[in-house]
């Protein structure tokens, strides 16, 4: 990915922190709502809190952990949206420049030399995709792995919160 492209994923990503902080008290205050019962100002705090690992004084990260927490997703959200757009974008381009390449090679007579430099051109832009294909991949496996802790945190969470509420 070019210098520009890297800005603009992180200019994106940057955007959604801001959002997502602005967005965070009303995500806040729809989980307190939602499974504390609470309303106002209490099911924000309580929402925020429970986000954040649980409140300060039960050794959580309170409501700033929450809110630390909705603006780091969103923030990601908005990186990977961005980074996937582009790269949807230069698919496009190579596919027609491939498309474009398949036709000109099919129309002339090429030279046994120039068939030979394009040949070995391809070879090598076989093996940069086939190794990004495989980073690629590793970070789709390492994502996969965080996923699931963190939905093991949420789970894990969601239990405390209930026996809080029964007790």
């Amino acid at each position: 990915m070019k210098l520009g492209k890297i800005a603009a994923c992180l200019g994106a990503g940057a955007l959604c922190v801001v959002t997502g902080g602005l967005a965070a008290p009303a995500i806040g205050a729809a989980v307190g709502g939602a499974f504390m019962g609470l309303s106002g100002a209490a099911a924000t705090s309580a929402g925020l809190a429970a986000i954040g690992g649980g409140s300060l004084a039960a050794g959580g990260f309170g409501m700033a952990g929450g809110t630390a927490v909705i603006s780091a997703l969103a923030g990601g959200v908005g990186t990977v949206a961005t980074a996937v757009a582009t790269s949807a974008a230069e698919g496009t381009k190579a596919k027609k420049q491939n498309k474009e390449l398949r036709e000109e090679l099919r129309r002339s007579n090429v030279d046994n030399a120039t068939k030979q430099k394009v040949i070995s051109q391809l070879h090598s832009q076989i093996e940069r995709l086939k190794a990004e294909l495989e980073a690629e991949r590793k970070k789709a496996d390492a994502s996969e792995e965080k996923i699931r802790i963190m939905e093991e945190q949420l789970d894990d969470v969601l239990e405390t919160l209930r026996v809080a509420e029964a007790a």
